[in-house]
């Protein structure tokens, strides 16, 4: 058995079962990768993939379990390398922070630029994540942090912490009957076509939690991720627009108008994510807080040292968290 053989087989895994995507991702060939794939189930005297004449169709049932211990055995790989490269340069690495659009623009600036400039030599890497994918998505890599405003769930592969919280704001054109009212009611707000987050996102189930609390069933006419889309169907006069605080009040030289509806709506929470696998370097714990200044060294140190995600809760039960 070989590491690359078990490379192989979490690539076909991650390429929905198309060996020649999987090929692809690992730049060698698709007879190449086949090979391996079937010496290796030889060795092991089990299917791993089900099949369909040359295609495969599924993953066998002990397959399952298999491709179960290659994640655990590639993350360890990943580790080990991670080690002795902290030893022999503790001034290099790698930091993959995957986030939505709203919080690259408008939060991580400021902590992307410290970053940067204290750690020159770090490999840093911004990659896009979508509010409402499914739990499993979170990236779990070595090196791998997810800032998501969104729910996560109970995932017993991650580290869940909270970040901050985050609150939902209106736009309206200038001239709109809206613009110059300072706290506008639910019930003025379901006189108009709303533009918001899609259904089942944290922001819109704050919003539909709340008209349902009233009795309202508001008019969404159209609902879309991106924050910045909505400003611009409410620029062009579709409705007003329900988005986060962060986006909705840059509105300088936009024609909108911005109103804070904390009265009406509650904050929601963000999180950091990371794998409980990772092994933290000191880079990756000053990134951390720089970006959410109660996650310190010390406190991370506590929660690697708890073995369920109910006591870590605990230890952020008495944290004022900041409001966005």
């Amino acid at each position: 058995m070989k590491l690359q053989q078990l490379k192989y087989l979490k690539a076909i895994r991650d390429n929905n079962l198309n060996v020649s995507a999987a090929a692809q991702s690992l730049f060698t060939t698709q007879p190449g990768v086949s090979k391996q794939v079937g010496l290796l189930e030889k060795e092991l005297g089990v299917r791993i993939f089900e099949r369909r004449g040359k295609n495969l169709s599924g993953v066998t049932p002990i397959g399952k379990r298999i491709l179960e211990q290659v994640e655990y055995m590639l993350t360890l790989e990943q580790k080990i390398k991670a080690l002795a490269s902290a030893h022999l340069d503790p001034s290099t690495g790698t930091l993959h922070i995957y986030t939505t659009h709203t919080i690259a623009r408008y939060l991580l600036p400021n902590s992307v630029s410290y970053f940067t400039r204290k750690y020159p030599n770090i490999t840093f890497h911004l990659r896009p994540t979508l509010p409402v994918q499914k739990k499993g998505v979170i990236s779990k890599g070595h090196s791998d942090f997810s800032i998501v405003a969104h729910d996560v769930g109970a995932d017993n592969d991650l580290i869940i912490l909270p970040a901050y919280r985050w609150t939902l704001g209106l736009i309206v054109p200038e001239k709109h009957p809206l613009a110059n009212v300072r706290k506008p009611t639910l019930r003025q707000l379901a006189e108009y076509p709303i533009l918001s987050y899609e259904q089942g996102s944290t922001g819109r189930g704050t919003q539909d939690e709340a008209f349902y609390k009233i009795g309202i069933k508001p008019n969404y006419f159209m609902t879309v991720m991106d924050a910045d889309v909505i400003k611009r169907y409410v620029q062009l006069g579709f409705g007003i627009g329900i988005i986060s605080t962060l986006a909705a009040r840059d509105t300088e030289n936009s024609g909108l108008a911005y109103t804070n509806l904390n009265h009406v709506f509650d904050p929601s929470n963000a999180w950091i994510c990371f794998s409980k696998d990772i092994l933290l370097q000191n880079y990756m714990y000053d990134f951390l807080m720089s970006f959410s200044p109660h996650l310190t060294k010390e406190l991370m140190e506590s929660v690697l040292l708890q073995n369920s995600n109910g006591k870590v809760d605990k230890l952020f039960e008495d944290l004022e968290l900041p409001i966005y």
